[in-house]
């Protein structure tokens, strides 16, 4: 009987509120690493209004892209088209919900640790805070999958800094490889801030 009271006051709190934790910022980089072969792929399906495109999208949804990013990445600026190692122009994978952009991430042929050449990475996947619990990233995910794939690839590198995100990648296949302390953010020049309070 006690253990149901307490569920039922741990119940009470909000899927924003679990959501929120969920994805927190980590004080570090948690590296993972994906074989293909070990991937144990989600058997969810995108609800209703959710659809998975390409680099084709993007001309559309360009300024919804930066936005996101920019919300889910502390110290984002772009652009990055090119800059990421093994960036193919079909990179990018995108999730809309009725033509808006609530999720993506970029998946390039190659790794920023030169692991192996067979391996590629996953960069920078976001989502719109009120599409998370819904099963979206992990579709959006296995899409990646499917296309490193078609490439021939062998595996993946996942890096995060989210709380408890690596626990996913773990269900789903991958397997520790390191733990890297986050960078300092450099500072700006004091030139920069003053030019960037009068311009």
């Amino acid at each position: 009987m006690r253990a149901c009271v307490v569920l039922a006051v741990g119940a009470q709190r909000s899927m924003n509120e679990v959501q929120k934790e969920f994805t927190s910022l980590v004080d570090e980089y948690v590296v993972l690493k994906l074989a293909l072969s070990n991937y144990r792929p989600t058997a969810r399906r995108l609800p209703e209004g959710y659809e998975i495109h390409g680099a084709d999208a993007r001309k559309n949804i360009r300024e919804e892209e930066r936005s996101l990013l920019a919300d889910n990445f502390e110290h984002w600026s772009g652009p990055y088209d090119g800059k990421l190692k093994g960036w193919r122009d079909d990179s990018p994978i995108f999730v809309l919900y009725h033509g808006s952009l609530v999720a993506g991430l970029y998946l390039c042929s190659q790794n920023e640790f030169d692991e192996n050449k067979k391996w590629g990475q996953v960069h920078y996947a976001f989502m719109h805070p009120e599409h998370r619990g819904k099963g979206v990233y992990s579709v959006l995910f296995a899409t990646a999958v499917e296309k490193a794939k078609e490439w021939k690839l062998e595996g993946l590198i996942l890096n995060s800094d989210r709380h408890l995100l690596p626990e996913v990648y773990l269900r789903w296949g991958a397997e520790p490889w390191k733990r890297l302390p986050k960078p300092r953010p450099r500072k700006r020049s004091l030139l920069r801030q003053i030019l960037g309070r009068i311009c």
